[in-house]
């Protein structure tokens, strides 16, 4: 959980920036969708940055979290990342997320921040990285 890791502040900035999907992302080919029930109940994509291939945007509502769902996202993003020549993925994880990608294989290389756009309330992130 974020409130967990994170001041109400931070969260409060950060979480409008984090929940928006720019239109080029949504409509890259490489953004994909989980479904239950004609529902979306979870979505991630990877687009390929300056560094290489890179998670993006990874969610899952609330009500369907710890069954599965961001795995099988993840899975089928390093399948189409993969597909597409990359070797490795990185990707910038909440705090509370650092565990869920360690147990996918990835690696922590650092920390970066996020700007949210207001002064104050940048969003501390870890870099991860794992093979393909």
């Amino acid at each position: 959980m974020l409130t967990s890791h994170y001041a109400p502040e931070t969260l409060k900035a950060a979480l409008p920036h984090m929940a928006h999907v720019p239109d080029g992302l949504a409509q890259c080919g490489t953004y994909f969708v989980a479904v239950e029930d004609d529902v979306i109940v979870g979505a991630c994509g990877w687009t390929d940055g300056p560094r290489g291939a890179e998670v993006r945007k990874l969610a899952v509502h609330p009500d369907h979290l710890r069954i599965g769902i961001a795995r099988r996202l993840l899975r089928h993003v390093h399948l189409s990342a993969h597909d597409a020549g990359h070797q490795r993925i990185r990707c910038a994880a909440s705090l509370n997320a650092v565990p869920f990608y360690a147990a996918l294989g990835y690696i922590q290389t650092g920390w970066v921040k996020i700007d949210t756009g207001h002064e104050g309330a940048p969003f501390d992130a870890a870099t991860m990285v794992r093979g393909l």
